[in-house]
């Protein structure tokens, strides 16, 4: 979830102290929730969020933190869904939650089909995060279109991230491997060759 205050004693007495004092203000206990979760007392983290959420439906990282909390400390599939559909709706250009949207989606096993008409009814979220361009590429190729997946990871300059460690790779390989077996098919053997020649090595902008 999202931090923002000094890991100190005197933050959690001002914060607690800002709830009890001015009740109907959101930020003292979205802040003091943050707080509570850094340091592992989820029950009173995912409390705050929700009077945080209460008190400011249109805010939206409130939602997304108890969608994170809700699945990952609680088990909750279904309030996750909600909390984080919650958070996509007020914050529909927020590409960190529609990303994570898509995760819990998966997590549910949600029709790949379904999930890449979502992604392709955002194609502006989908561009601002390598993450989930991957996400994408992986499902495009699961409908047979490796020849829009290629010509994404052909174009796109990708960076590494923490815990993409051979995403992006595997799916060029991936990408490649389909479009030669195609060519095997049609009788094609010369371009399979050319193709699983290609996959031997990565070109530099896929960052790996």
């Amino acid at each position: 979830p999202d931090y923002c205050f000094p890991n100190t004693l005197e933050s959690v007495l001002a914060l607690q102290s800002a709830v009890e004092h001015n009740p109907a203000a959101p930020r003292a206990p979205y802040y003091l929730g943050n707080f509570w979760y850094a340091h592992r007392r989820y029950e009173e983290a995912i409390e705050c969020w929700e009077q945080a959420a209460r008190l400011d439906p249109a805010f939206s990282i409130p939602f997304r933190n108890l969608g994170l909390a809700y699945f990952n400390k609680l088990g909750d599939a279904d309030r996750a869904l909600e909390a984080y559909e919650t958070a996509h709706r007020l914050a529909p250009e927020d590409a960190r939650v529609f990303f994570e949207l898509d995760q819990l989606y998966k997590k549910r096993n949600l029709a790949p089909a379904e999930r890449l008409a979502r992604l392709e009814a955002c194609p502006g979220l989908v561009a601002a995060r390598d993450d989930l361009t991957v996400e994408y590429i992986n499902l495009l190729l699961l409908a047979g279109r490796h020849a829009e997946a290629l010509a994404i990871l052909t174009t796109r300059a990708f960076h590494p991230w923490e815990g993409g460690e051979g995403k992006v790779t595997g799916a060029y390989v991936s990408c490649l491997v389909e479009q030669a077996r195609e060519a095997i098919a049609s009788g094609a053997f010369q371009s399979a060759i050319a193709l699983l020649n290609r996959a031997q090595g990565y070109p530099p902008n896929l960052g790996e």
